[in-house]
């Protein structure tokens, strides 16, 4: 059965996070259900807002809140522009909509995670260290995730989904390095 709502997409997502590659034949492959997709970031923008708010010790300004919401659209966007040329040239067009779609609701799990050791920390519930160990494991689950999801969503062999989680990862870094130039 095909994913209709953002409920039956996170659910597929969950089922791919435990590595299910049978779930993947349940997002469409059609520029509609790559576009219904960019809802996931409407999902995971609260947990960037939870972030910002715990991690601003004399609180955030406007414009501060502004820009970050900025760098947040771009991220969203980037990485999908970036594949559309990397997926012609690698000749996985007819992929490209399934994997970006796919892609970004995965993205829920992984920004949830992420996102909830934050604040855990944030919080006092789990200790500093902890939390940074803690924190590590999941960006390493989080690459692995992505490499699963490039493999099988675009088929490719173990060494091309590894360049792209690695494309994620230099985008990724650009974005970080360009906010910090521009003064964020």
């Amino acid at each position: 059965m095909a994913a209709v709502s953002i409920q039956d997409h996170i659910s597929i997502a969950f089922r791919l996070a435990k590595r299910d590659t049978s779930a993947f034949a349940e997002i469409g492959n059609t520029p509609a259900v790559f576009w219904f997709s960019f809802r996931a970031a409407l999902v995971t923008l609260p947990f960037l807002l939870s972030t910002i708010v715990l991690s601003a010790e004399g609180g955030i300004g406007l414009l501060d809140l502004f820009a970050e919401i900025a760098q947040y659209a771009v991220g969203w966007l980037l990485f999908p522009v970036v594949m559309l040329e990397v997926c012609a040239v690698i000749n996985r067009q007819k992929e490209y909509c399934r994997y970006i779609a796919t892609s970004n609701w995965c993205g829920v799990i992984e920004d949830g995670l992420l996102a909830a050791i934050l604040v855990l920390r944030a919080i006092d519930i789990i200790p500093g260290s902890l939390g940074g160990i803690l924190f590590f494991g999941v960006v390493v689950w989080v690459f692995s995730f992505q490499f699963f999801v490039a493999r099988h969503g675009l088929r490719l062999d173990p060494a091309g989904a590894a360049l792209i989680v690695g494309l994620r990862l230099i985008l990724a870094l650009a974005l970080f390095f360009a906010k910090a130039i521009l003064g964020g």
